[in-house]
Formats: C-alpha cells, sequence, structure tokens
C-alpha cells in the first residue's frame, strides 16, 4: 500500500523484497538490494523479522544509499544497524530518517528513559 500511496504523490516506486511478492500498482521489481539503493530517493523498509533479514541495513548499505537520500524504517528494530544509521545522517550522506522502531523499545512514560544514537541527529523523526 506504501507504493500506491508514493505513486499518488508522484513518485516513480521500485522495490526489493526478500520474499518474491507481486507489485502494487506500477511498481517495478529490481534484481537486487544494493541496486534499490542506489536508485532511490527514499527507501521505505518493511521485512519480516527473519534471521536473514537482522542486521540488514548497515554502514555498507547506508554506504550504497544515493548522497543526499531518505531513510524509513517501520519494519522490525533489529533490521537496522543504528550506529551506522547515525553515522550516516551525521556526515550528511542522508539527508533524513523516519524510524519507529528500534532494537530496544522505549518503556512506557516515566519508566527507563529512551536512549539511541540518533537522538540528536540532524533531520530524524522517531516515534
Amino acid at each position: 500500500q506504501v507504493s500506491v500511496l508514493a505513486e499518488a504523490m508522484g513518485m516513480h516506486v521500485i522495490y526489493y523484497d526478500v520474499i518474491p511478492k507481486l507489485p502494487m500498482g506500477n511498481a517495478s521489481q529490481v534484481a537486487t538490494l544494493p541496486e534499490l539503493l542506489g536508485k532511490s530517493d527514499f527507501v521505505s523498509l518493511h521485512v519480516p523479522k527473519l534471521a536473514s533479514t537482522k542486521n540488514m541495513i548497515g554502514k555498507e548499505e547506508f554506504a550504497q544509499m544515493k548522497k543526499g537520500s531518505f531513510f524509513l524504517n517501520a519494519s522490525r528494530g533489529n533490521v537496522v544497524v543504528i550506529p551506522a544509521l547515525a553515522e550516516a545522517l551525521k556526515s550528511g550522506h542522508l539527508r533524513g530518517a523516519y524510524v519507529d522502531v528500534f532494537p530496544v523499545e522505549p518503556g512506557k512514560n516515566g519508566e527507563n528513559l529512551f536512549t539511541s544514537e540518533i537522538c540528536g541527529c540532524p533531520n530524524v523523526l522517531m516515534t
């Protein structure tokens, strides 16, 4: 559904999936993750929690992304290496990020104040 919304905003959508799926709308599948990272202005991550997706996006993958691109993680907290994301943001390689899930989720209000390497990074939205 994200691809359909992106198309409605005028984006050309490409995708790579760890599990083969039929495209939605006019999205085009690419053969590899590096191909997707190198072509995309926005990378939105939506993968299941599998052994093969743990630390799926780290320093090497962020380096493969276009300079000035945006990264969004709304899948699982263990698929992104958070210190590598922080480095890519602080260096200016990535223009911004949205992170909805973390390796260690914050506690309830008043419990275990949340800390992360991306706190204080430029252009980051954490939910």
